[in-house]
């Protein structure tokens, strides 16, 4: 049978389709023009049987629901063969009669139906005849298939039912090949079982590798790319279980609202917003490695080495109800949830792992992650873009000061960052304009270090010194806390005295707790009250507590005890009691 009389309908058709990629409309117009004919194929073991009788006595065809049913069912016993191997005789219905002329004689038909031709008409047979929907969504197959299914699905659709193209959108894939990009053979013996990749890594990893690879084109499959992505595997689930392990005692119902959010944690939120973004995206594209990769990225970049290593002295240290606890909380759990929901398509089973060991809120479909829409953007808590310029510029700080924290550490002069005071030196306009726009950032518990300062004289001495790489005029200077308060001198002792009240001292001695002497440790202590009397400290002393307190708490000067100070005081002594020996 001849395409010419619809070869222009059938390119015009492809118009309406989305191909992923683009070039796939180019490759199916210039195949279906170059098409002659198309459908029935004489050579046997190209094609199937086409289930057709000739009456022997009128010539007439005959195909009818009985004859049909009595070759499906052997068909069904002996497999599609059976017409090859018995006569017309054994294939009718016993008793059979022409419906035409009431003969009895009958012969087959001895032509075979083109393969494609049989899986062209699928659409019809399968969409429309038996579930009732038509055009499919979207078809997916391998590169050959646009000289076969795709192109006998277009052709059929177009030439018999005079309809368009039966899909909306067209996929394709490349081939598998081994590390090497060499096909497959089992007489190479480089193919790779499923069941073996199952069996040693998990289902999950197979997953990711089909999720990870630019399937347009020939995707590579070896047991070192396995080893590989189980690493990836492991970053992510490690990810996970730190946010499950401090979501134990959460409720998601009560998540901090926006205004009550730290701004760290409505940082780490704006982050999870773009990542939403970027693999809705990549969904609907069917871009599968860039919501794998960017997943990835996001838990090894934002929050491994940034986020969740900041906010572990909140989380570990804080009142188990502290504002600043359950403002982490909350945005671990929108991270968590969301991040779980977005891999779910890639990671099924991992993903459902979590989902059933978190907790959720009401009206979350808790039997299953895939049973859930994907989270959108969590607007409300996203900051502003002026704000993530701030924060991109601490950031850009940290990493400055990050690099003299390792050469301090590889000097021997810190062990633990928290170890170390920070002195920053603005010698330009740029590191002069970074330090003024992070004023408003909290220094110490971004760059997990004791305290931070800003000077304009030169080192203290015996510091480890240097500049940065994003800001070269900034100078980073690095001390232990011990040399900063050696270097405070009695003035600054007498200060800090002062600011550790005679009620207080008093009321700590009564309790057995601590007898307040100024020292050098209590110097230390004290200029780092604002990081951590707050957090740490503040559970320790009971809310009865009448402290009727005058203290200083980082300025210079004395102000009246009210409510602030009235929990200062309350986490001055909790954190003295807890943590300090006289």
């Amino acid at each position: 049978c001849s395409v010419e009389s619809f070869k222009d309908a059938a390119c015009a058709a492809c118009d309406d389709v989305r191909w992923l990629p683009a070039w796939g409309i180019d490759r199916m117009k210039a195949m279906i023009r170059e098409r002659a004919d198309w459908c029935i194929s004489r050579q046997r073991r190209w094609g199937l049987p086409i289930p057709v009788f000739y009456c022997k006595d009128c010539g007439k065809p005959v195909c009818t629901d009985e004859t049909i049913a009595k070759i499906s069912k052997l068909f069904g016993e002996f497999g599609s063969n059976v017409w090859f191997e018995k006569d017309a005789d054994e294939l009718v219905p016993e008793g059979f009669a022409c419906p035409h002329c009431g003969g009895r004689h009958f012969e087959k038909e001895t032509d075979t139906l083109d393969g494609w031709f049989d899986s062209g008409s699928t659409h019809f047979a399968s969409m429309q005849k038996d579930q009732g929907f038509w055009p499919a969504t979207v078809y997916l197959e391998g590169l050959d298939q646009y000289r076969g299914w795709f192109q006998s699905s277009l052709l059929t659709a177009v030439g018999a039912l005079g309809k368009g193209a039966p899909f909306k959108e067209c996929v394709t894939h490349g081939w598998t090949v081994d590390g090497e990009g060499k096909a497959m053979h089992k007489s190479l013996g480089n193919g790779v079982d499923p069941a073996d990749v199952f069996k040693k890594y998990g289902a999950d990893i197979c997953r990711l590798w089909a999720g990870s690879a630019d399937y347009h084109v020939d995707v590579r499959c070896s047991d070192e790319i396995f080893k590989q992505l189980s690493q990836n595997y492991l970053k992510f689930r490690n990810t996970a279980k730190f946010c499950l392990d401090n979501l134990t005692d959460f409720d998601p119902n009560q998540l901090t609202a926006p205004a009550g959010m730290e701004a760290l944690d409505r940082w780490a939120i704006t982050k999870l917003n773009e990542l939403l973004v970027r693999c809705e995206a990549a969904y609907q594209n069917y871009e599968f490695l860039t919501v794998s990769h960017a997943v990835n990225d996001f838990c090894v970049v934002t929050l491994s080495s940034l986020y969740l290593d900041i906010i572990k002295d909140r989380l570990y240290c804080d009142g188990a109800d502290s504002a600043a606890r359950r403002s982490a909380q909350s945005a671990l759990w929108i991270i968590l949830d969301a991040m779980t929901k977005v891999f779910a398509p890639i990671l099924a089973f991992t993903c459902d792992e979590i989902w059933l060991q978190m907790p959720h809120r009401n009206g979350d479909d808790g039997r299953n992650v895939l049973l859930n829409q994907m989270s959108k953007p969590y607007a409300d808590y996203a900051l502003s873009d002026a704000e993530m310029a701030v924060w991109e510029t601490a950031l850009r700080v940290r990493s400055d000061v990050n690099g003299v924290l390792e050469t301090a550490r590889a000097d021997k002069r810190i062990g633990k960052s928290l170890e170390a005071h920070v002195a920053l030196f603005a010698n330009d306009e740029d590191a002069k304009a970074a330090l003024d726009a992070v004023k408003s950032v909290d220094l110490p518990e971004i760059f997990i270090v004791s305290n931070v300062s800003t000077n304009k004289t030169a080192p203290a001495e015996g510091a480890v010194a240097g500049q940065g790489v994003n800001f070269p005029g900034l100078t980073v200077a690095v001390t232990d806390r011990d040399s900063v308060v050696a270097a405070a001198g009695s003035a600054r002792r007498d200060l800090i005295g002062k600011r550790i009240s005679t009620e207080l001292e008093q009321i700590m001695e009564d309790r057995g707790i601590y007898r307040a002497v100024p020292s050098e440790r209590s110097v230390f202590v004290t200029e780092s009250l604002d990081r951590y009397c707050a957090t740490i400290a503040a559970p320790i002393i009971s809310e009865g507590d009448a402290l009727g307190l005058v203290v200083f708490i980082g300025t210079e000067g004395e102000s009246a005890a009210g409510e602030t100070e009235y929990k200062l005081a309350q986490a001055i002594a909790g954190f003295l009691g807890k943590h300090m020996e006289s």
